[in-house]
């Protein structure tokens, strides 16, 4: 998925992964998605932490 100039995203999905598998799966506003990023890479710092943009319209999925 990817962000454009005509649909800029509103949300964050925030994931942690546990290998392939994802432990934790978030969907926030923007700007509550970095604070909650930032403690799941504390909380988990061996893991791989993602944050995706989620475009319009898909926040509700």
């Amino acid at each position: 998925m990817t962000e454009t100039l005509e649909t800029p995203a509103t949300h964050r999905r925030v994931r942690v992964w546990f290998g392939a598998h994802p432990i934790a799966d978030h969907t926030t506003s923007v700007e509550q998605a970095g604070q909650y990023e930032e403690a799941m890479r504390r909380r988990f710092a061996s893991l791989r932490v993602t944050s995706e943009p989620v475009l319009v319209g898909m926040a509700e999925q």
